[in-house]
């Protein structure tokens, strides 16, 4: 299968969102999840749930919400991409995002934001090299401790992706074109697969948020925004 396979909906009943909270349990394996009663209101307050469904089964669903702070033009915070088990590795996080982005478009909005760990080396390559997205901001510890299997055991440090819906090369990545690669000003290693290091070793992973952190914010303090990652070398991209 792969993501044309797939039916996207714009969710607004209760019993379908009682479905994406199910999904989120069996995707991070937590003891709460983001409740259907708060994914509803937010949907009738200016937000959405986008969903993907396969021979009639929920497989992947996003989330976001409009976001406004003083001096800033209001934006679209997306705040969760989940995607059955089953179904991972075949597109269907970037189709939501890019239906996401048209969403967006339509109703005048110029930015999405949402956060990530810069320790996920897939996670990374969708949001930066297969959508365009740049960051300019690390969060500390950004959810504090999560028991849950992705984030047991570690800070939740996060960089924020902030994706310019309208800049020439989002456009570009979404006609299906790459414009020419930027030469990196720096570069941070991270681990190519970092929960199978946790597994392995939790202190060493530890060990490489550390120096992430120290590494990424230090860059970021001189100006630099991260922008991509080189996926032979685990290194991320700063320009």
């Amino acid at each position: 299968m792969d993501a044309l396979d797939v039916e996207i909906r714009e969710l607004r009943t209760i019993e379908d969102l009682r479905q994406c909270v199910a999904l989120q349990f069996a995707t991070w394996d937590q003891s709460d999840a983001t409740p259907a009663n708060q994914l509803i209101i937010s949907i009738k307050t200016g937000g959405h749930v986008l969903a993907a469904y396969h021979e009639g089964r929920l497989v992947s669903f996003a989330y976001a919400f409009p976001a406004v702070l003083p001096g800033q033009e209001p934006w679209i915070a997306s705040h969760l991409l989940a995607t059955d088990k089953e179904y991972r590795g075949r597109g269907l996080g970037q189709l939501l995002k890019w239906k996401q982005r048209e969403w967006a478009l339509a109703r005048g909005f110029r930015r999405i934001t949402w956060t990530f760990d810069p320790l996920e080396a897939k996670n990374c390559h969708l949001n930066m090299n297969l959508l365009g997205a740049q960051c300019q901001e690390y969060i500390v510890n950004c959810y504090g401790e999560l028991d849950d299997q992705l984030n047991r055991g570690l800070p939740t440090d996060r960089l924020t992706a902030d994706w310019d819906l309208q800049a020439p090369h989002v456009a570009a990545l979404a006609a299906g074109r790459k414009e020419a690669p930027w030469e990196p000003k720096a570069r941070v290693a991270i681990h190519p697969d970092f929960q199978a290091l946790k597994r392995q070793d939790l202190q060493e992973a530890i060990a490489i948020r550390m120096r992430v952190r120290e590494e990424l914010q230090r860059h970021l303090g001189a100006g630099l925004k991260v922008y991509g990652l080189d996926r032979e070398a685990s290194e991320l991209l700063l320009r």
